[in-house]
C-alpha cells in the first residue's frame, strides 16, 4: 500500500504543478490577507441568522456563504451556494458536489457526473433530500433493471438550487439512511426573495465528440406583495444533450486457459473491440413555491416539482471473439500470468458484431407543504408530501457472428484488435436478437411532526422531538420477444441489412471494423416482422417492493462557555414487502413458477453526538459520534429466483434476498477549522468508521427443484447459487485537509484532499487464497483545486478534480477497477451590464480518457487486463443570463 500510495502522490504532486505555479504568484497578496484577517478580528460575530442575510453574487461570496454555513453549524456540515438567483457555479448538481471535501462522483454513460461517493462509500449507502424529504426516482436507461437507491442527480438542474449541503455527522432529526453523508439540497423560498424578480439563461451546449450544439434554457421568477406576507415563484429549464462516447473494450471479462502447454493456466481477454455510445436526451423541469406567513408566528410552503425526461441512445460494439477459439490460439505473449496478446486462426464465431438501442422517457413529480408555526419559546412544524416516478424504455438489440481469423493486443492496456480485411457487414450472419419493453415506477408518501420547545438554563437552549412515516414503493416488469434469424425466404438475416459504411470519426481515425448501425432500419425491421417467440413476462425483472418506515427521535441543542452542540437519539423501525417470481428453467419456458411474498421487519437505534467548541473567534474544534446505518439496495431486496442445469456447467442460479438487514456502522468524526479571514479557511478533519457489515454477493449451494426440458421428468438438484449476504464488516478511516483564502486584487483559492483508508474483514475463502478484501467506490486519494480570479464585473475559474482508482463490481471471480481520473475545467464571465452577465464554459478542457481494469489473483487491479479506455471527449458551453 506505500508504494502505491506513493506512486499516487507523485502523479497528484505532477498534476497540481497549475495550479501551484498560480498560487505561488499569489504570495505577493499575503500582506493583503494578512490585513484582512486583523480586520475580521475586529468584525463582530456573524450569526446564524446573519448568514441567511448575506447578499450573495458573485463567486467569491458564493465562497464566502458556503464558509458560514459550515463555520456556524453544530455538526460537520459542508455546503455549495448559488452565485446568484439561477446561477450555481457548475451545470450540475453533482459537478458542484465533487469540489466538497470527501466527495466523489462517477460518470453515466454519457461521460455527466450523476452519482455521488461520500468518504469511501458507494452511492446507494448514502441519501440525497429535497427541501429536508426524499424524492421518488425511476430510469428510462439499460439500469432499469436494476433498482438503486441512489439519488437520480438529473432530474434536478442546478439552476433551480439555492444551496447544497452535505452533513458528515449524523442528527437525530435528519432522516437515516446514510452511512456516508447526506446531502440536503434547499431550493429558494419567494419571500427571502426580491419582489418581481425574473432571470433567464439561455446557452449554447456544445459536445465535441458528438459535433452537435443543443439549446440549454433556464429561467425564473418571484413576486410577493407589498405586506411581504404572500409570494411564489416558478423556475424551468429545457435542457437538451448530445453524448458521444468512443471506446476501446474487453468484453465478456478475463478467463482461464493453459494457453502455451505448460500445464499452467493463464488468464486471457473473453473479446477485444471497439464502441460507440451515443445518445440525444432532453429533460424538461418545473418547479413552483407558494409561501403564505399571514402572521409572524405562521408560515406555509407549499413546493412543487415536475420533470421528464426523453431519451435515445444507442451502442455498438464490434470484436474479436477470443473465448471461440482460444483453445487454438497462435504466438500467445504471456505477461505475469496473462496473454496480453496472440493470434487466431479462421473461427465462424470469431468476428463479433453486437448493436443495443435504447428509447424511452421518465417522469417525476414531488408536492410537499411544511407548515410551521411559532410562538414565544415553542415552533411546532408539520411536513406532509407525495413524490411520485415513472420510467419506461424500449431495449432492442441484435448480434452478428462472422467467419474471420483475428490477431490482438492488450499490452501496455490498450486493447486492439486486427480481423481479416476482406470482412465486410454482409459476411456478419444474424445470430441473436430481441425487443424488451421495460416499466419501473417508485413513489414516497411521508408526514412528520416536529416540536422544538427553547429552554431558559446555563447548559441546554432547546430540546427537540419528532416523529414520521413514510411508505416507499419500487416496481418493475419486463415484456421480451425474440425475432427470427431468417427471412422468409429462408435465408440468413446479416449484418449487412442494416450497416455499410465504417466509422470514420473513431478516436481520432476511421474503425475498419467498427460499421454504422442504422438504428432506424432495424427499429422498421422489428415493427414490420413477426417475433419468433410470443412476447412473454421475463420472471427475473418482475419484482414489486413495499417499504414503510416509522421514526421518532428527541434531540437536545446545548451552549454553554465556549462550548455548542446537540444530542440524541433516533428510533426507526423498517418493514420490508417483498413479492416476486421464482422459477427454473429457460426464461421463455419457465418451470415450477411459484409467485413469493415474503415480509420482514428490523429496528435501529442511534444515538448522536456533535460537539462545537469556540476556541477562539477564528478557530473552532469539532467532535461527533454515532451509529448510523444505512439499508440495502433495491435490487438486493427482490425475492426473485431463476436458475439453469446444463451437461457443460451444472445447476447455476440467482436469487434476491428480501431477508437482508441493513449495513450498520459507528462513526467518530474530529476535526479543527481555522477561519483566518472572511473567505478563508484552512482545517483537517479526521473520520473513522467501524462497519459491523457489508453486502456482498456470495454463492452458496442450495436444493431447488429442477424439470428437464427434455424428459419432463422432475427432480431435487444442487444448484450453485449467487446470492447477496450480509458478509463481513470492516473500518474505514481517514483524514480531509480544507484550503480556501481570498488572496487580494481578486485572486482566490480553493483547494482539499482527502485520504480514506477501507479495510474490509476478509473471508476465510480470501485469506487461503491470497485474495484482498476491498471496499466497493472507496477512492484512497481525492483532490480538489480551484484558483479564481473576480474584478470589477469579470469572473475567471479553472478547477482540478482527482480521484484515483476504486473496485466497482466482481466479474466471473475477478474485481473490476475504474482508474484514477483527472480533469481540467474552466470557466469565464462577465458582467456586461448590472443585469446581463454572459458566461463561457468548458468541461474536461485537456480531453482526458477514462480507463479500467480487471484484478490478478490477488484481487487488486492489474494493467495487463484492461477492461475499457473512454473517451467522451470536450464539452463547451457559451450563453448569456439577464436579470429583470
Amino acid at each position: 500500500m506505500n508504494n502505491k500510495f506513493h506512486t499516487i502522490t507523485t502523479q497528484f504532486k505532477k498534476s497540481l504543478l497549475t495550479t501551484l505555479v498560480i498560487s505561488a504568484s499569489s504570495t505577493a497578496f499575503a500582506n493583503d490577507a494578512e490585513q484582512l484577517g486583523k480586520e475580521q478580528l475586529a468584525k463582530e460575530k456573524l450569526t446564524k441568522e446573519d448568514i441567511e442575510r448575506i447578499e450573495v453574487k458573485g463567486y467569491a461570496a458564493s465562497v464566502e456563504k458556503s464558509l458560514n454555513m459550515k463555520r456556524f453549524a453544530n455538526s460537520v456540515v459542508d455546503a455549495v451556494s448559488a452565485e446568484d438567483i439561477g446561477k450555481f457555479p457548475d451545470q450540475t448538481v453533482a459537478d458542484a458536489l465533487q469540489r466538497i471535501p470527501g466527495v466523489q462522483v462517477e460518470k453515466d454513460l454519457g461521460g455527466e457526473s450523476d452519482r455521488v461517493s461520500i468518504r469511501g462509500t458507494a452511492p446507494h449507502l448514502n441519501i440525497t433530500l429535497l427541501n429536508g424529504q426524499s424524492v421518488a426516482s425511476a430510469t428510462a436507461s439499460a439500469s432499469i433493471t436494476r433498482p438503486s437507491r441512489g439519488f437520480n442527480y438529473s432530474l434536478l438542474p442546478a439552476e433551480l438550487v439555492d444551496t447544497l449541503e452535505v452533513f458528515k455527522s449524523a442528527e437525530a432529526d435528519v432522516d437515516e439512511g446514510s452511512i456516508g453523508g447526506t446531502v440536503v439540497v434547499r431550493t429558494r423560498k419567494p419571500l427571502d426573495s426580491e419582489s418581481n424578480y425574473a432571470a433567464l439563461s439561455v446557452k449554447a451546449f456544445h459536445f465535441e465528440n458528438a459535433d452537435e450544439t443543443k439549446p440549454y434554457i433556464s429561467g425564473l421568477y418571484s413576486w410577493k406583495n407589498e405586506a411581504e406576507d404572500f409570494g411564489f415563484n416558478v423556475g424551468f429549464v429545457r435542457k437538451e444533450l448530445a453524448t458521444q462516447r468512443d471506446s476501446k473494450e474487453v468484453r465478456f471479462g478475463y478467463r482461464s486457459t493453459d494457453a502455451n502447454g505448460d500445464g499452467n493456466n493463464e488468464y486471457y481477454p473473453g473479446a477485444v473491440g471497439y464502441n460507440r455510445y451515443a445518445s440525444d436526451s432532453d429533460l424538461n423541469t418545473v418547479t413552483a413555491t407558494l409561501q403564505y406567513a399571514p402572521s409572524a408566528n405562521l408560515d406555509i410552503v407549499f413546493n412543487n416539482l415536475y420533470s421528464k425526461s426523453e431519451h435515445e441512445s444507442y451502442g455498438t460494439y464490434s470484436s474479436g471473439f477470443i473465448l471461440q477459439n482460444i483453445g487454438n490460439i497462435e504466438q500467445a505473449d504471456i505477461v505475469d500470468g496473462t496473454v496480453v496478446a496472440g493470434t487466431l486462426p479462421a473461427h465462424n464465431n470469431l468476428g463479433y458484431y453486437g448493436n443495443a438501442g435504447y428509447q424511452g422517457e421518465f417522469k417525476t413529480q414531488a408536492h410537499d407543504i411544511k407548515i410551521t408555526y411559532s410562538k414565544d419559546n415553542y415552533t411546532l412544524t408539520t411536513q406532509f408530501g407525495y413524490s411520485k416516478a415513472e420510467g419506461a424504455v424500449s431495449d432492442v438489440y441484435s448480434e452478428y457472428y462472422a467467419n474471420t481469423d483475428a490477431s490482438y493486443s492488450i499490452e501496455n492496456g490498450m486493447p486492439e484488435v486486427v480481423l481479416s480485411d476482406s470482412l465486410t457487414p454482409a459476411d456478419y450472419r444474424l445470430d441473436y436478437n430481441h425487443k424488451n419493453d421495460i416499466a419501473n415506477d417508485s413513489d414516497e408518501k411521508y408526514v412528520q411532526f416536529d416540536f422544538e420547545y427553547q429552554l431558559d438554563n446555563d447548559y441546554f437552549t432547546a430540546i427537540k422531538t419528532g416523529v414520521k412515516y413514510r411508505e416507499h414503493s419500487k416496481a418493475a416488469n419486463l415484456i421480451k420477444a425474440n425475432y427470427p434469424k431468417k427471412g422468409a425466404d429462408g435465408s440468413t438475416n446479416n449484418l449487412g441489412q442494416f450497416a455499410t459504411t465504417t466509422v470514420n470519426d473513431f478516436m481520432g481515425g476511421e474503425n475498419a471494423i467498427l460499421w454504422q448501425f442504422d438504428n432506424a432500419a432495424y427499429s422498421n425491421w422489428i415493427a414490420s416482422t413477426e417475433p419468433s417467440t410470443a412476447p412473454y413476462e421475463h420472471l427475473d425483472y418482475t419484482y414489486d417492493l413495499q417499504e414503510s418506515i416509522t421514526a421518532g427521535y428527541v434531540k437536545a441543542l446545548f451552549s454553554f462557555s465556549d462550548f455548542r452542540g446537540n444530542l440524541g437519539v433516533r428510533a426507526v423501525k423498517t418493514n420490508v414487502d417483498s413479492q416476486s417470481m421464482q422459477y427454473t428453467g429457460r426464461s421463455f419456458d419457465p418451470q415450477n413458477i411459484e409467485e413469493v411474498d415474503f415480509s420482514t421487519s428490523y429496528n435501529d437505534f442511534l444515538p448522536s453526538l456533535n460537539i462545537a467548541y469556540d476556541y477562539s473567534d477564528e478557530i473552532i474544534l469539532r467532535f461527533a459520534a454515532a451509529k448510523v446505518m444505512s439499508r440495502p439496495d433495491y435490487d438486493f431486496l427482490s425475492a426473485r429466483k431463476s436458475g439453469y442445469c446444463t451437461e457443460a456447467t451444472g445447476c447455476k442460479g440467482n436469487e434476491g434476498n428480501p431477508d437482508l438487514k441493513p449495513y450498520r456502522a459507528s462513526q467518530y468524526d474530529l476535526s479543527a477549522e481555522w477561519y483566518f479571514n472572511e473567505s478563508s479557511i484552512l482545517s483537517l478533519a479526521y473520520f473513522y468508521k467501524d462497519i459491523d457489515s457489508y453486502i456482498t454477493n456470495s454463492t452458496v449451494d442450495k436444493e431447488w427443484l429442477w424439470t428437464d426440458p427434455d424428459t419432463g421428468v422432475e427432480e431435487l438438484r444442487t444448484f450453485l447459487i449467487t446470492q447477496p449476504l450480509n458478509g463481513l464488516g470492516g473500518e474505514n478511516s481517514g483524514f480531509e485537509v480544507n484550503y480556501t483564502q481570498k488572496l487580494g486584487y481578486g485572486f482566490g483559492i480553493q483547494t482539499n484532499y482527502t485520504y480514506s483508508d477501507a479495510e474490509l474483514d476478509q473471508t476465510a475463502e480470501q485469506v487461503a487464497a491470497g485474495e484482498e478484501a476491498v471496499l466497493p467506490n472507496n477512492s484512497e486519494d481525492t483532490f480538489n483545486a480551484t484558483v479564481y480570479y473576480e474584478n470589477m464585473g469579470f469572473s475567471a475559474r479553472v478547477s482540478y478534480t482527482y480521484r484515483s482508482e476504486y473496485f466497482y463490481t466482481t466479474y466471473l471471480g475477478l474485481n473490476q477497477y475504474i482508474d484514477d481520473f483527472g480533469q481540467y475545467d474552466l470557466n469565464l464571465s462577465y458582467n456586461v451590464t448590472d443585469n446581463l452577465n454572459v458566461v463561457f464554459q468548458a468541461i474536461n478542457l485537456t480531453d482526458e480518457d477514462q480507463r479500467s481494469m480487471s484484478s490478478n489473483s490477488t484481487g487488486m487491479s492489474d494493467g495487463n487486463r484492461p477492461l475499457a479506455i473512454h473517451n467522451y471527449g470536450r464539452r463547451f458551453l457559451l450563453g448569456a443570463q439577464y436579470k429583470f
